[in-house]
């Protein structure tokens, strides 16, 4: 999906990631540098770090279920992105349930009028994902395809 700020949502999907560290920060770095080089999206990632970092130390982000849904601002977006990783790696997250997280959603919002979108897209993603049936849906993605779509039956 690729829309533009009419209140469209930009995605990042890599469905089999593996990441070369397992800190969060990290981590939060990695799939930040990876959305920065495999896209069009420009943003200065510290601001964008700095931001996660800041909310994940009010408390984790770790949903539960091995999901994971961190989220930052940046001052240089338009569109709302939401990143999508998948991996094998099981990631210590301090997670509600204490188990480890292996799907990761990024949220990055416009800084700027960015704070509806936000919230919309968090509970969206956040209600959803409460649900068995979506949690085994996202688990048994493949593809960027699959999980496009099943993006585009949560977040449209």
């Amino acid at each position: 999906m690729n829309e533009s700020a009419d209140g469209g949502v930009d995605y990042y999907i890599d469905p089999s990631k593996t990441f070369q560290s397992g800190k969060k920060t990290e981590i939060f770095k990695e799939i930040l540098d990876d959305v920065k080089s495999h896209s069009a999206f420009d943003f200065e990632r510290e601001e964008v770090l700095q931001e996660i970092k800041k909310r994940e130390a009010l408390s984790t982000t770790g949903f539960g279920n091995g999901f994971a849904i961190p989220h930052g601002k940046s001052s240089q977006i338009h569109t709302p992105i939401v990143v999508l990783m998948k991996t094998d790696q099981k990631l210590e997250w301090e997670a509600l349930d204490g188990q480890p997280v292996s799907i990761i959603f990024l949220l990055i919002v416009p800084k700027e009028k960015g704070e509806a979108i936000h919230l919309k897209l968090l509970s969206r993603l956040s209600y959803h994902l409460m649900d068995k049936k979506i949690q085994e849906a996202f688990k048994n993605a493949e593809t960027k395809e699959d999980c496009e779509a099943l993006l585009n039956q949560l977040l449209v």
